[in-house]
């Protein structure tokens, strides 16, 4: 009952997710097993021992007090305190208040099958990617494979284990000594260099909304790594439908001003914040509204200005419909975007709601998002507030070309050849109210907009897109051509200024001498076009040095 349940079964078991919570609540779930896959005792268990992998029981019962706080706690023995200040009362699961210092794995943890899973598994269902693998994150730089393989963990004899670090759930992590909890540790350390022949705004980031209209001249050479990133997680397997828990922490420093005399200002900037536990994520995520896998290749950090690109506080749940199907939909905070003319506030009062349906293949997926929100207003003087419903649909995709006429496979395969690896990205968004939801138009005012003489609020129209082809000539090099456009259909009555269209454009070229190290240059030209016709345009030439650990 403990081991996995038939794929088809779990799949079936999706469409009843919130009857399954108390089912599995309150089932009579049998305690996991003591040792790894069949049953074979760590004890007796030898690394020469051909015919049984040689197992490791992951935790064991402490042998001695040394862990252990001082008397003076005074605490059972084999127990130390949980209830720190502003914990929940999920830390106190025994009658004392008390965590056990040691639990035992599940054996299904060592299952290969488990990794595989096309419902719930190892890997968490919002972490699009193939059966048995993880997909890289956006802006991790093609020295990462587009997908990587997740490997069970090594099983290892007890008494080889006492000198060893032992492996957790996914690739470099490692088991917490006393726990079956996993934790891992990644991130890049990332230096961009780049020179400017316009000026722009964004010293460090190619963002065409702060191009000056009209452009003036000068020029700017700058250096930055505030781009560099790190990531906490943590696996901790359950008996509850054989269901784990994944939380994350990522940050970065990409806040403050971006340049500092002396080299500083650069303060942590965190970007994720949540925990999985089946089918449900909750804190601060991709918004379901964005395909985070439908980031191209760029050296720049910001990315293509069409791109949906919203991290935020949400509620998520992801549900398996078919073996190639998912459906996830969230709650989402919201913000009212809004250009008030100085004759009012906006109002976030109810939150954004977000779907999308997605189907995945082997050569790559297409993905189907819907935005629902309300866009609210408050005139100054205290009266009534005023409202617009806002409704916008986003549809991407990734494919592989030369994979689908060659009929080869680049998850798969062991070594891909360049043809095999190249993309296509599509992505095209279009609504009212969507523009706090593209990279170019959030923060501008565009959600909506109020008239400065009538007093009138109207909500704005937005569309976006982006195309992208990355080209591998083979495994060591590729090149990726990107072009986008973001727009909106300003009111009448707008200042001249207001931000009307733009473009971004890169041509790139990336170099890979050994797994994980990237380094790649790259010419950008973004263009700004106003209200009132003016226009301005801005040239770049970007470098980067990368390395994933």
């Amino acid at each position: 009952m403990h081991l996995l349940r038939p794929a088809k079964r779990n799949l079936i078991a999706t469409w009843t997710a919130l009857v399954l919570l108390p089912v599995c609540a309150f089932a009579q779930v049998p305690a996991p097993p003591d040792y790894g896959p069949d049953n074979i005792n760590p004890a007796t268990a030898s690394l020469s021992d051909d015919s049984a992998a040689p197992v490791v029981e992951p935790v064991i019962e402490p042998v001695s007090t040394f862990a252990q706080p001082p008397l003076a706690n005074a605490i059972p023995y084999g127990y130390f305190p949980s209830s720190d200040v502003q914990n929940a009362p999920g830390m106190g699961g025994y009658p004392s208040d008390y965590d056990r210092e040691s639990d035992p794995v599940p054996s299904y943890v060592y299952d290969r099958n488990y990794y595989d899973e096309i419902g719930i598994g190892a890997r968490q269902l919002p972490d699009y990617a193939p059966p048995g693998y993880e997909a890289r994150d956006y802006q991790s730089a093609p020295g990462i494979p587009e997908f990587s393989r997740i490997s069970p963990p090594v099983v290892v004899p007890q008494a080889a284990r006492e000198g060893l670090v032992v492996g957790g759930m996914f690739p470099g992590s490692f088991l917490a000594p006393g726990t079956d909890t996993s934790f891992r540790i990644r991130g890049f350390v990332r230096l961009q260099a780049l020179g400017d022949f316009n000026p722009i705004g964004s010293r460090d980031s190619f963002v065409p909304n702060t191009i000056p209209v009209p452009q003036t001249t000068g020029r700017n050479f700058n250096m930055s790594a505030r781009m560099s990133r790190i990531a906490f997680e943590s696996w901790t397997p359950t008996d509850f439908c054989d269901w784990n828990v994944h939380t994350m922490i990522e940050g970065d420093f990409f806040n403050g001003t971006d340049q500092a005399a002396g080299g500083g200002g650069n303060p942590f900037r965190l970007r994720h914040a949540f925990f999985d536990f089946g089918f449900f994520r909750f804190g601060q995520q991709n918004s379901v509204f964005m395909n985070g896998n439908a980031w191209p290749s760029v050296v720049d950090f910001q990315g293509p200005n069409g791109w949906i690109n919203q991290r935020q506080p949400s509620a998520r749940i992801t549900l398996p419909v078919t073996e190639r199907t998912l459906w996830a939909m969230a709650i989402e905070r919201p913000f009212s975007d809004i250009t008030t003319s100085g004759l009012g506030t906006g109002v976030q009062d109810s939150p954004d709601l977000t779907t999308h349906w997605r189907f995945e293949a082997d050569r790559g997926h297409v993905q189907i998002s819907g935005l629902l929100r309300s866009i609210a207003y408050q005139p100054t003087g205290g009266g009534d507030v005023e409202r617009h419903t806002a409704a916008a649909i986003s549809g991407s995709t990734v494919f592989h070309p030369w994979a689908l006429l060659l009929g080869t496979d680049p998850v798969h395969e062991d070594n891909p050849s360049g043809l095999t690896r190249s993309r296509i990205i599509l992505q095209g968004t279009w609504g009212p109210g969507a523009a706090r939801y593209v990279q170019d138009l959030v923060g501008q005012g565009l959600d909506a907009q109020v008239d400065p003489v009538t007093g009138e609020f109207n909500i704005v129209k937005s569309t976006a897109w982006n195309a992208s082809y990355e080209h591998w000539y083979n495994e060591h090099w590729l090149s990726v051509f990107t072009y986008s456009v973001a727009s909106v259909e300003n009111n009448v009555g707008m200042p001249g200024t207001t931000y009307s269209q733009g473009e971004y454009m890169a041509a790139n070229l990336w170099w890979i001498p050994i797994p994980r190290m990237s380094f790649g240059i790259e010419y950008l030209r973004g263009q700004r076009d106003n209200f009132d016709g003016q226009s301005a345009e801005v040239n770049r030439i970007n470098g980067l040095f990368q390395y994933n650990f």
